[in-house]
């Protein structure tokens, strides 16, 4: 089995996956969607035009969230149950807002003007946050290395890298992600080695 893993380094959807694959080997084929001939390329195999893209010899699996489904049945990797896929959800939806909000900035949008679109994906991540912070933060599973706190950490993370969420008055998350980030999978993954 050789999974052909595609995707960018700094997107943290790509992340989640590459931690799933911890113990797993696999190629990764890292791309700039944005620049060059990379996009072109990406679209001959995804036709949603979104990393990351899983290759596993005939298959070709598109979206982090069925990437995940599709490792997650072949190799038994972690017990989910619906309260995680609500979770799973909640997290993709910062991270959907998340990037709107980063690709309006790269396009020259001031994210900080009061346009209703951009201020629905800033509270859509407040709430999700304020959520999270009373919910799963307070829960044991949360202490433990699971899809969930994979894809946590994966918005956390890359929200800071892109300066997008203020965690100041947010100690809660930060010692989340202080709790898994010497992970020596953490390290490798970090976006600000791209």
């Amino acid at each position: 089995m050789s999974y052909i893993l595609i995707g960018s380094r700094p997107s943290p959807y790509v992340r989640k996956i590459r931690l799933v694959l911890e113990s797993i080997s696999y190629e990764f084929r890292e791309l700039n969607i944005y620049e060059g001939v990379d996009g072109v390329e990406l679209n001959k195999v995804n036709p949603i035009n979104r990393i990351p893209v899983l290759l596993d010899e005939n298959k070709t699996i598109w979206d982090s969230r069925q990437i995940f489904n599709y490792l997650n049945q072949k190799h038994q990797l972690f017990a989910m149950d619906w309260e995680d896929e609500n979770l799973i959800t909640a997290i993709d939806g910062m991270l959907d807002a998340g990037v709107d909000l980063a690709l309006m900035r790269r396009s020259g949008m001031d994210i900080k003007e009061p346009y209703m679109y951009i201020q629905r994906q800033k509270d859509r991540i407040e709430s999700i946050l304020d959520y999270l912070s009373k919910s799963y933060l307070k829960s044991e599973k949360s202490h433990h290395w699971n899809f969930v706190s994979i894809s946590l950490l994966s918005f956390i993370d890359w929200s800071i890298f892109r300066e997008l969420t203020d965690y100041t008055h947010r100690p809660d998350f930060i010692e989340f992600l202080n709790r898994f980030k010497t992970k020596p999978i953490v390290e490798k993954t970090d976006p600000r080695l791209s």
